[in-house]
């Protein structure tokens, strides 16, 4: 099999991505500097007539006749009025000191920073590092035994909470939180000695008093304020289910104290919104989940490993909409990569867990799932309209569940249709709400539909004989084709078709409309020819791929005719364009492939088709010129 019709859609991908990349990119910028023109003369313009107002009104006023005063009896003379004070000029602001240059600023942060937080946090380690070595060199030479270790460990651990409270007390916050975070890990570390190395304690204590520690951290973390304290709870939490391991699956307990776990996490950020805690309580706990997936899941445990999946989605589900809607609390960029990862990490468990038993009703779950998600896009709009990054994300969500649905759901060479189908109409939907982050998605839905098409869908080889476009290949790759010329239609239709944008997109989709239609002729039309030799056995299959290129070139030739008399009839300068775009390719074809390749008739009918076509092309453009010359 010769290897154009790949080559074909190779150019054809690589093209609808710089259409729609590079193109809007260089565009958006240019009409962005636009704009700041604009604003800044439409300032000035206003500025200059309530200038021209002031100087009206002035002149008027001194233009103005004095009036005439009637001759009264003789009255006394009027004493002058006494002249109103002048004001007195406030007194000249003094000027603020100029900041320090850049260079010295960032060496003056630089150097608070090394000195007031990481020398405290390093003494901190340094400190942890050489009692551990001091303890390690005591156990070794028997100085001490295992009660009087665990021992010194507590005293260590409890005297750095308590001065890290005194030191509270005194102001000085961030050696505060140094020696608490310092006492809190001292006491993680002896608790697990007690019962892993020495057995001092039965784990079912050990496991109280680290819950216990737990408490303690978070209660410490609102006490200070301090998000550091709060993560090391966190983080100790999580430890230590491999603290108390015993080697036995105990799934049950695992998944109620990371359910108790994380909704005190969620409680507490919901109290105290700090950075990275929420996030780093569900990364931690998924982390988990896939250690005991890996080493102890079987199907029979199913259903609590699913609880427990719906119990933490809905847990951070609620900490999003509760935090950010309900509290009226500004919606952060971790917030929404939060809720982001916790719908893929639900899904990817969902998915690994459900699909070997229940895979039939994988798109249907997903479907809901996309209910869910514009459900809670519709809430926070509600209850925020003045958010609006927050429901665009939770509706991204929802979109990419649609389109997780299909490919679940479709036969697989219907997925790109759904895609494309799903694109034109968030395409649609975004320019009549005035909304460019729709667009984005549609976009995102069609691009990635034509490389679904080129890359997975189209039978570049081995295809039986076929009716052309009412086929496995065709029919889909027609509808995808008619997508983007919807788009290119909705574009045109709309009222906005005067702004820059929506005019650029009705180039693009344009463009990527014509050249869909090619690539899908082009397969359809060689491949009908190949097809045909594996079933013939008469020695025919050289002219078979003969009558392919020549067929190739006279279709090439007869769609450029086409759309340069669509160009023509709608005035659209990019469908001329491509059409002599076109008309180039089919000529070297010719020139370079069939002059060579084709003998006899085969290379006559390729030249007479693209003479006439050509010679066509060049009288309509006659025609047309005259017209516009004779309307001007």
């Amino acid at each position: 099999m010769e290897p154009i019709i790949p080559l074909l859609g190779g150019l054809l991908f690589l093209g609808l991505l710089a259409f729609f990349i590079l193109i809007p990119i260089y565009t958006f910028i240019n009409l962005r500097k636009t704009r700041e023109l604009s604003d800044r003369f439409d300032r000035l313009e206003r500025q200059f007539f309530r200038l021209h107002v002031r100087l009206e009104a002035r002149g008027a006023t001194e233009a103005a006749p004095e009036p005439e005063v009637a001759e009264a009896a003789p009255v006394e003379e009027a004493r002058p009025a006494p002249r109103e004070p002048r004001p007195v000029p406030a007194p000249p602001r003094p000027t603020e000191p100029a900041p320090p240059p850049t260079e010295v600023f960032d060496a003056l942060h630089l150097e608070s920073w090394l000195g007031r937080k990481a020398l405290g946090w390093v003494a901190v380690l340094l400190l942890l590092f050489a009692t551990g070595f001091f303890l390690k060199y005591a156990f070794e030479n028997q100085w001490i035994g295992p009660l009087g270790r665990v021992a010194i460990g507590v005293f260590a651990g409890v005297a750095c909470c308590v001065a890290g409270y005194r030191v509270h007390r005194r102001g000085w916050w961030l050696f505060a939180q140094m020696l608490t975070a310092a006492g809190v890990v001292l006491l993680y570390l002896t608790t697990f000695a007690s019962f892993g190395y020495y057995d001092l304690l039965p784990r079912s204590h050990a496991g109280l008093f680290l819950v216990a520690l737990v408490v303690e951290a978070a209660l410490l973390a609102l006490l200070y304020d301090a998000p550091a304290i709060a993560i090391m709870a966190i983080i100790g939490g999580l430890l230590s289910p491999f603290l108390l391991s015993t080697g036995h699956d105990q799934y049950s307990a695992l998944f109620t104290y990371l359910a108790v776990l994380n909704s005190g996490v969620v409680c507490l950020t919901l109290v105290r919104p700090w950075p990275a805690v929420g996030t780093v309580g569900l990364l931690g706990t998924q982390w988990l989940f896939w250690v005991w997936y890996g080493e102890h899941y079987h199907p029979e445990k199913l259903l609590p490993a699913m609880v427990f999946q719906g119990v933490l989605f809905g847990l951070y589900v609620i900490h999003g909409v509760v935090g950010n809607a309900l509290f009226n609390r500004k919606t952060s960029v971790e917030d929404l990569v939060r809720a982001v990862l916790n719908a893929g990490l639900f899904t990817i468990a969902g998915y690994a867990m459900l699909d070997e038993r229940y895979h039939d009703w994988m798109g249907t779950l997903a479907v809901l799932m996309a209910t869910l998600y514009a459900a809670l896009a519709f809430i926070v709009h509600w209850r925020r309209p003045d958010d609006a990054v927050h429901p665009l994300i939770l509706m991204a969500v929802s979109m990419g569940f649609v389109a997780i649905a299909i490919p679940l759901q479709a036969d697989a060479s219907w997925i790109a249709v759904g895609w494309a189908v799903q694109g034109l109409a968030l395409w649609s939907f975004g320019l009549r709400v005035r909304n460019w982050t729709f667009g984005i998605f549609a976009v995102i839905l069609l691009v990635f539909a034509v490389g679904r098409l080129v890359f997975v869908d189209t039978p570049y080889a081995g295809r039986t004989p076929f009716v052309p476009i009412f086929n496995k290949f065709g029919l889909p790759a027609s509808v995808v084709a008619l997508c983007f010329v919807g788009a290119a239609v909705a574009c045109r239709r709309s009222a906005r078709t005067r702004e820059p944008e929506v005019r650029v997109a009705l180039v693009l989709f344009g463009l990527a409309a014509i050249s869909v239609i090619w690539f899908v002729l082009s397969v359809e039309t060689y491949t009908w020819f190949t097809a045909q030799i594996d079933y013939r056995r008469d020695g025919s299959a050289e002219g078979l791929r003969r009558s392919a290129q020549t067929a190739l070139s006279v279709v090439w030739a007869l769609y450029a005719a086409i759309l340069l008399w669509y160009g023509f009839r709608i005035r659209s300068d990019a469908a001329r364009w491509s059409a002599l775009c076109l008309f180039g390719l089919t000529l070297l074809k010719v020139v370079f492939v069939d002059m060579s390749g084709l003998p006899g008739l085969y290379r006559v009918l390729a030249f007479f088709v693209l003479a006439l076509m050509m010679g066509a092309a060049a009288w309509g453009y006659q025609r047309f010129f005259r017209g516009m010359r004779s309307a001007g």
